[in-house]
């Protein structure tokens, strides 16, 4: 059975420690929260962050359309058996999703991890003129590329944390990145073990209006496992997340 092996190698030419923006956030309203959950108490949600949940921790660094990156960060890095390059200040935590999924029985690899912004938007013309060699017009084709590749400047694969991940389960039906992927036991193990070892499913299904994108079942973001298993547990995405610190920090201020 093939494995994933992470090999700690840390890029001779980088190094910038990793560090989130200090650009003021855009985050969604608390109307627009209680709206996509109409099944939680907001004020309760408050109460209930982990104390120590910062806007400021780089963990929680957040790059979306919304809030771009406007100072790329250099940082080591370290890479998969596959050659897949990550942030390498989260070897450990990989290593332990990795070996835990194995353990489970499900064998992951992964497909795509850090991008410069150089290289994110060398993605989005790749795929967009691969649309337009599909038939599809210009405009279509920057339409359907627009929904799952992010902007050169608004791909949070560039912070490092964010690794796509497939499972040989679903790599024998094609193994292209399609939200079927989502129905197959890796992807359900990823979905429901992942945020123990600090992972989420960044972009939810039903939550595309507040992060900017469609569904990606396998598109994992470390946050820490405090955070995780706290997003989890109420099905919220990282932007709404951290507007939930907001709030509270702001409440505190007063």
């Amino acid at each position: 059975m093939k494995k994933i092996i992470s090999i700690f190698i840390l890029a001779i030419f980088l190094f910038q420690p990793l560090s989130a923006s200090s650009q003021e956030l855009i985050l969604p309203e608390r109307e627009t929260i209680e709206a996509y959950n109409p099944e939680l108490n907001i004020d309760e949600l408050i109460e209930a962050l982990p104390e120590g949940a910062s806007l400021e921790d780089p963990y929680l660094w957040l790059v979306n359309r919304d809030n771009r990156i406007t100072d790329p960060t250099e940082m080591p890095l370290a890479y998969t058996g596959g050659g897949i390059p990550y942030s390498a200040e989260i070897v450990e935590p990989f290593e332990a999703l990795i070996t835990g999924a194995e353990l489970d029985g499900h064998y992951l690899y992964a497909v795509s991890g850090y991008r410069s912004v150089a290289q994110q938007a060398a993605n989005f013309e790749a795929r967009l003129n691969q649309n337009m060699s599909e038939g599809l017009d210009y405009d279509t084709a920057y339409y359907y590329t627009d929904m799952f590749v992010a902007p050169a400047d608004a791909s949070e694969h560039s912070t490092g944390l964010a690794i796509d991940l497939l499972g040989y389960d679903w790599d024998q039906y094609g193994g292209d990145l399609h939200q079927a992927y989502g129905q197959y036991p890796s992807a359900i193990w990823l979905a429901e073990e992942g945020d123990e070892y600090g992972f989420i499913v960044r972009y939810l299904d039903g939550k595309q209006d507040i992060t900017g994108y469609e569904y990606e079942p396998w598109h994992f973001r470390y946050v820490g496992a405090e955070h995780a298993q706290f997003m989890n547990d109420y099905n919220l995405v990282l932007e709404e997340y951290l507007a939930l610190i907001q709030m509270r920090d702001e409440a505190q201020s007063e």
